[in-house]
């Protein structure tokens, strides 16, 4: 997958516009709203083995882990969309997205979305898209950001 510049700075913007953690080129780590590991840069959940992280890291290497985490989460797409190199890179952005988000377990829970993508339906797509999550508490919040972000930028 081609990574264009226009859908790294979507994901910066959707994952955290706020740069949440970042002071005068250091990113530490910062609390989940859904809970769990905590987060660094733009959205990457620390793994147990990366608790090093929490006393900062600088911009390069969050750059670079942004890179690694959306070409880990095109391979997840991979998993669920048959033949994902021949699709139009605008499906491949928006499944990387959801993949970014939600892990390819929860991509799979759009199928709606997913068929119609692939057949440019934008009427179901818009009905399809919106994403969820539960904090802390277990309430249900809607990802309004993410989702109007998501809108201008693929619908």
């Amino acid at each position: 997958m081609q990574i264009r510049d226009e859908f790294i700075e979507y994901i910066k913007l959707v994952e955290n516009g706020g740069k949440d953690g970042y002071q005068s080129g250091v990113w530490s780590s910062h609390p989940s709203p859904e809970g769990g590991n905590d987060t660094i840069g733009y959205g990457h959940k620390l793994r147990n083995d990366e608790e090093w992280m929490k006393a900062g890291v600088p911009d390069e290497h969050i750059e670079n882990l942004l890179l690694n985490d959306i070409l880990e989460a095109a391979k997840g797409a991979e998993q669920v969309v048959d033949e994902f190199d021949k699709i139009s890179q605008n499906c491949q952005e928006m499944f990387t997205d959801f993949v970014f988000n939600l892990g390819t377990s929860g991509f799979r829970s759009f199928p709606k979305f997913i068929k119609a993508a692939l057949t440019d339906d934008k009427e179901i797509m818009t009905k399809e898209y919106k994403r969820y999550y539960r904090n802390g508490y277990g309430e249900l919040k809607e990802l309004e950001h993410r989702n109007a972000e998501f809108a201008r930028m693929f619908l």
